[in-house]
C-alpha cells in the first residue's frame, strides 16, 4: 500500500496517462496487436488497483472485481475461441462485487434494505423478460448476459444515490455500461434481425471501436475510484 501522498499522485498520473496511450494506440493498431493492447489495458488497471491493499472491504470487493473482469476478457479477447458464457458469468461476479462494495459502504439501513428488494425484483423481472422476448431463443448467455447488464444498471443507481458517492465510481460504471451497450447491441443480430441501414446498425459499426473507446476509461476510472478515499489517509 503506497501511503505518500505524493508518490501516490504520481502513480496515478502515470497510470491514467498509459492507459490513455494504450487506447489510441488499440484503436490504430494492427491485427493481433489490438488483442493485446486491449487485454494489457485491463490488466495494467487490475495491477494498479493493488496500490490501495488494505485490509477493508471497499478494496476488496473493487479489487475482486477487476480481477473477475480480467478473467472474463481473457475468454473474449485473448482466446483462440471466444467463449461468451464464461466471460459473462465472470462479469456478473465482477457487478456482485461492485454491489457489495457499495452495499457495505452504505451507512442508510433503510436504503440498504431497498437495495436488495431492488436489485432481486430487477433481476427476476429481466430474466423473465427476456425468456417472453427470445421465447426458444433464449440460452444461458442472453440470459446471464441481461443478469449481468441489470446488475450493472443497479450499482449505477444505488451509486448516484449514496451521499458519500464515489464520483470516479460513478463515472467508472457509467462508462462500464455505455461500453456493454454497444456490445450488446452488436450481438443482437445473433437473436434479431438488425437492417443496415438503421440507427442501431450505424452507432454499433461507426469505423472505429467506440466500445472499447468507453471500456478503457471505465476501467481506469474503476481501478482510480478509491484514490479520494486513499488521499484522506496519506501523509
Amino acid at each position: 500500500m503506497v501511503t505518500n501522498k505524493t508518490s501516490l499522485l504520481a502513480a496515478s498520473a502515470f497510470f491514467a496517462l498509459t492507459e490513455s496511450i494504450l487506447g489510441f494506440l488499440l484503436q490504430t493498431a494492427p491485427g493481433e496487436a489490438v488483442r493485446i493492447l486491449s487485454y494489457t489495458s485491463v490488466v495494467i488497471a487490475c495491477l494498479f488497483c493493488t496500490l490501495f491493499c488494505e485490509r477493508s472491504k471497499s478494496y476488496a470487493f473493487t479489487q475482486l472485481g477487476l480481477i473477475c473482469t480480467v478473467c472474463a476478457d481473457y475468454f473474449l479477447v485473448l482466446a483462440e475461441k471466444r467463449q461468451q458464457l464464461p466471460a459473462m458469468l465472470l462479469f456478473s461476479v465482477t457487478q456482485l462485487a461492485y454491489f457489495a462494495r457499495l452495499y457495505f459502504a452504505d451507512g442508510n439501513k433503510k436504503r440498504r434494505t431497498w437495495h436488495l428488494i431492488c436489485r432481486g425484483l430487477a433481476s427476476a423481472i429481466v430474466i423473465l423478460l427476456t425468456l417472453l422476448v427470445l421465447g426458444d431463443g433464449a440460452d444461458a448467455v442472453a440470459l446471464v448476459s441481461m443478469f449481468y447488464y441489470v446488475n450493472l444498471l443497479t450499482n449505477i443507481v444505488f451509486a448516484c444515490l449514496q451521499r458519500e458517492r464515489s464520483h470516479v465510481f460513478v463515472i467508472g460504471l457509467l462508462l462500464f455500461v455505455c461500453c456493454d451497450t454497444l456490445i450488446g447491441l452488436s450481438c443482437l443480430d445473433a437473436y434479431l434481425a438488425i437492417p443496415e441501414d438503421s440507427f442501431i446498425w450505424s452507432i454499433i459499426h461507426p469505423g472505429f471501436d467506440l466500445a472499447w473507446a468507453f471500456y478503457v476509461p471505465s476501467q481506469t476510472l474503476l481501478a482510480l475510484s478509491l484514490l479520494p478515499e486513499r488521499l484522506k489517509k496519506c501523509q
